[in-house]
């Protein structure tokens, strides 16, 4: 997901970013940093050519047909077939476009906890490769970040990422086709760690369990069962079984209501398991987790529901160090846990690739992971796996596992990553529900990682950066969340546009339909190719509109369809016969956004997906909702919104 960095006129919001970012780097010790960055890396420029600023994601929920909520999940432009160079700075005086940030990116509505710690650890050492370090306590580094992405938001984008590398050596995971269930209680909130099985063809395909969320991902195409068209989802618990019939060519988001409320154990089992590359270059990952593991501690214990954490080590290395894999067990006693960090040390690790493999292994089969509760592992390396094993449980088959076993595996490539090992580290994330973590100073786009101390490689634009402690007390804090009855909630974010001297408003304006469409690609939840058939609806006007809104609806969505059709992402389709179509089915431009409607015109102008959206008018501010709807389903694939200064339209 995506936040680039850039001024921009009036953006209070960026400010309270900077403020409580300050505020973190303060109030608590980075854990697991790989390297120490500078300020002036951090308050880097982020805008793309041409003055085009990237936008944050947006996590408003949008109103769906049937009353339910789409997540509108706008981002920057990322490289779907190309990776891009970082950014240059904007040419002074041309046009902008701009984003609404996420409330200092941690993502809670409230003020998180660690905001308020008093006093950080003390001073850590210059960072030594091959170090065996002690247990004196590491600081903050200042203009130190970490980015994330979420592969499983921007579905669409990571298919096509990784087609793009795959000469990378890896494992295969056949995610390309993709069916998402999410179970539910009487009263709509999930159900974390039912059992689950896929069944078709009179045969049991997959087993797993659900993650905090309730969401279960069927992959048709790891069932080796290409000719079966649909498959049934049973989930086990108190309440008997309970299944679903679901169509490989249906919805890509379905829901499994289950009878009752969901059982909630008290306290919630939550288990922590770091699985930390011990060779010699990371002895400051090391160090830091060691010295603030009492911070992840204090913001984690004292949630709602509370949870009974407990927590674990998997350390590994490689097959000609002092051991390739060994564990530490869980443990609710916290002293206990510092007890076994304070013997780890950094050393060994001669070429670059260490032994994941077995690491994971141990991680997924070795340990006695709780019943019940919440499982998240948190993978922490800068290198690359061995593949020459001849490994039999890969990292393929432990992303399998981790998901069988409802464990989410997180992953944080550190200073000097290289592509060989993001590629993985992003497949077994992604598979298990997770995220990709990585070091950054700010920089958008393309990292190439590399040497040490450097950022650790990540491709794309579309990730969100904050401190790094942040980022993954964020994580934990979202899954115990999901299972209270206040969830964590987002600012909401958006595309914007203002009119400056030097552009046309046309080229502003397609600048900013251009993002627009790339986000709503690249967090299609079905997968899209450039031989995509897409159809452009004209832009309709929201209920209560001034008729004279019409002339400014209709010219935004000439902008749009304009945008859409020098995109490569799609194949565009004429609409030529779209007003007699219209007629044929008695609708007007403002039944378009209804989904159904839209998908009936959309079938007959021979499309796949479709763009619709509503204008509306707010004070001198034109604000445009869109969404990408599959034309065979009517199911909203992605949304995303726009605001554009009143100046630029007619």
């Amino acid at each position: 997901m995506a936040e680039r960095r850039g001024e921009y006129a009036g953006s209070l919001l960026r400010d309270k970013l900077t403020i409580r970012a300050a505020a973190a780097l303060c109030a608590a010790a980075l854990i697991l940093a790989g390297c120490a960055g500078s300020p002036a890396k951090a308050a880097s420029d982020g805008r793309a050519p041409g003055g085009v600023e990237a936008a944050a994601p947006a996590d408003e929920a949008l109103p769906r047909e049937g009353g339910g909520k789409e997540r509108a999940a706008a981002a920057a432009p990322s490289p779907a077939t190309a990776p891009s160079p970082a950014p240059a700075p904007a040419p002074k005086g041309e046009a902008k476009l701009a984003a609404g940030t996420r409330d200092a990116a941690a993502g809670a509505a409230a003020e998180p906890e660690y905001l308020a710690a008093e006093a950080a650890p003390g001073a850590a050492a210059p960072r030594k490769s091959g170090a065996s370090l002690g247990g004196a306590a590491a600081t903050a580094q200042s203009g130190l970040k970490a980015g994330f992405a979420d592969d499983n938001e921007q579905f669409n984008y990571f298919v096509k990422f990784l087609d793009q590398y795959k000469d990378v050596p890896h494992a295969e995971l056949a995610i390309g086709e993709r069916i998402l269930v999410k179970l539910a209680d009487a009263e709509g909130k999930p159900v974390v760690d039912a059992a689950i099985r896929v069944e078709g063809g009179g045969k049991v395909l997959a087993r797993g369990r659900s993650y905090a969320d309730g969401s279960f991902a069927l992959y048709p195409l790891e069932y080796g069962a290409p000719k079966l068209q649909s498959y049934r989802v049973v989930a086990q618990g108190p309440w008997g079984e309970r299944s679903l019939e679901v169509e490989r060519g249906g919805l890509r988001q379905l829901t499994l209501s289950l009878p009752g409320r969901r059982p909630l154990p008290a306290p919630l089992p939550v288990d922590l398991l770091f699985i930390l590359d011990t060779t010699g270059s990371m002895g400051e990952e090391i160090e830091r987790l060691r010295a603030t593991i009492e911070i992840i501690n204090a913001n984690v214990s004292s949630l709602k529901p509370k949870p009974a954490l407990r927590y674990g080590l998997v350390l590994y290395r490689d097959v000609e160090d002092e051991y390739r894999a060994e564990a530490v067990p869980f443990t609710a006693d916290l002293e206990e846990f510092q007890a076994a960090l304070d013997r780890v040390d950094a050393g060994g690790g001669g070429d670059t690739p260490e032994d994941l493999q077995a690491a994971l292994d141990l991680a997924v089969r070795g340990m006695k992971w709780n019943s019940g509760g919440i499982r998240l592992g948190f993978i922490v390396t800068d290198a690359p796996p061995h593949l020459d094993y001849g490994q039999d449980y890969d990292y393929a088959a432990a992303a399998r596992g981790a998901k069988a076993a409802g464990i989410k595996l997180y992953s944080i490539g550190t200073g000097g990553l290289p592509l060989e090992g993001e590629y993985p580290l992003r497949q077994i994330s992604q598979y298990s529900q997770g995220k990709y973590i990585f070091l950054t100073y700010g920089e958008a786009g393309e990292a190439a990682g590399g040497k040490e101390g450097s950022v650790s490689h990540h491709t794309g634009t579309n990730f969100t950066t904050d401190k790094l402690e942040a980022v993954v007390i964020r994580f934990v804090k979202e899954e115990i969340a999901q299972q209270s009855d206040r969830p964590l909630e987002y600012d909401e974010s958006y595309y914007a546009a203002r009119k400056v001297v030097d552009e046309s408003r046309e080229d502003t304006l397609g600048k900013l339909f251009a993002q627009a469409l790339q986000g709503l690609s690249d967090y299609s939840t079905y997968r899209l190719t450039p031989e995509t058939r897409l159809a452009v609806m004209p832009l309709s006007l929201a209920e209560g509109a001034p008729a004279g809104m019409a002339a400014q609806a209709e010219y935004l969505g000439a902008q749009l369809a304009l945008a859409a059709s020098g995109s490569k992402l799609f194949t565009m389709v004429e609409r030529k016969d779209l007003q007699k179509i219209l007629a044929e089915l008695e609708l007007q431009l403002s039944g378009l956004a209804d989904e159904g409607a839209a998908a009936k015109v959309g079938r007959l102008l021979g499309a796949e997906v479709l763009v619709s959206g509503e204008v509306f008018r707010k004070g001198d501010t034109y604000e445009v909702f869109l969404k990408l709807l599959r034309v065979e389903t009517a199911e909203v694939l992605s949304a995303n919104k726009a605001r554009i200064g009143a100046d630029l339209g007619l």
